[in-house]
């Protein structure tokens, strides 16, 4: 651990939050604007639907892991252990994403989007034990 200031994790956040904020919005230009290339096909995938689950996907996992991450911040962890976090989870959001945009919505990327977030959150939690209780200096 070094003697830094949070000021990593903001990065990614903001980061986060562009791309909620653009996710949103294409979900309410899809809504107000059906036309057919987003008509259910028979299994019931559709560009709506994959833009949908991407923003829920994203609301659901991405605030908790940037709050682990603030914590190892703000627990003085190193600034290339906060970075190697932050672009993991980048890396798994936008595997996710284009996972979902694949025909039918259910590409490798997805899923593989999905392990490493919760692996993510899994080393962010780990690591957040440890310094809680002094086990990592």
């Amino acid at each position: 651990m070094t003697g830094h200031i949070a000021f990593i994790t903001p990065i990614y956040a903001g980061f986060f939050g562009i791309m909620l904020v653009l996710l949103s919005r294409r979900v309410i230009q899809l809504r107000k604007h059906p036309d057919s290339a987003n008509k259910v096909s028979g299994s019931g995938f559709n560009e709506l639907t994959a833009t949908v689950r991407a923003r829920e996907g994203m609301v659901e996992n991405v605030p908790f892991a940037l709050l682990l991450m603030w914590m190892l911040e703000t627990m003085q962890f190193g600034p290339h252990i906060i970075h190697g976090l932050g672009v993991l989870l980048v890396v798994a959001r936008l595997l996710h994403l284009h996972g979902l945009s694949q025909p039918g919505g259910d590409g490798t990327g997805r899923r593989l989007g999905n392990y490493l977030t919760w692996l993510h959150i899994t080393i962010c939690s780990v690591l957040c034990f440890a310094g809680a209780f002094g086990l990592i200096i």
